[in-house]
């Protein structure tokens, strides 16, 4: 899979550099709250464990000299700390666990990374290019987790608008990524960690 990353920010990434810690953790977080809440079950859980696996690159970062190693310690982290948190916890999620096993395998890990990545890209690609007023409208709604009535008061719009705006946005999102029923399948479960207001 294709690097992300200008080689020269990973350069400055090594060198403590505080751009470049902040483009890493903008290309990296979202994926990884997903990739670590499908293991968890748990949304605060998992943006708890990525920040602290975002801690632990930043304190370790003259050690990484490529994308590939940045990213592979993003996931591995995660991972490991996410079986750490399901036995902690004592948890009898027996899809988590099962889940959780299976991804032991650093190739496995690799692949689903792979796929979340191209998944959270064509989402999120999609998403902005919606029509302006309906991706305001989406993204204040998913993204900061507003109601629609907030939406309506900070837009000075009706509520009606705020709703039919949202079910324009879902419509359009289905008919851009109509030809990838998987991502559309992980477009809903995204928006449902995101808000479930569904």
């Amino acid at each position: 899979m294709r690097n992300k990353l200008e080689p020269q920010v990973v350069l400055d990434f090594q060198q403590a550099n505080e751009k470049a810690f902040e483009l890493v953790f903008k290309e990296y977080y979202t994926q990884l709250v997903v990739f670590t809440a499908k293991i968890t079950g748990s949304q605060d859980e998992a943006e708890d464990i990525v920040t602290e696996v975002f801690l632990g690159l930043f304190k370790r970062c003259n050690m990484f000299d490529s994308e590939p190693n940045i990213r592979a310690f993003l996931y591995v982290s995660c991972r490991n700390r996410c079986l750490n948190y399901l036995k902690s916890k004592k948890r009898h999620d027996v899809r988590s666990l099962e889940f959780a096993e299976e991804i032991k395998d650093d190739t496995l890990l690799e692949y689903e990374y792979s796929i979340m990545a191209e998944i959270v890209e064509a989402v999120q690609n999609s998403i902005d290019n919606l029509p302006e007023e309906c991706q305001r409208i989406f993204k204040m709604l998913y993204y900061e987790e507003l109601k629609p009535a907030e939406v309506a008061a900070r837009l000075q719009i009706s509520v009606n608008t705020v709703y039919v705006q949202k079910s324009r946005a879902i419509s359009m999102l289905r008919l851009k990524l109509g030809d990838h029923p998987v991502i559309i399948a992980w477009l809903f479960y995204i928006l449902s960690l995101l808000k479930n207001i569904f």
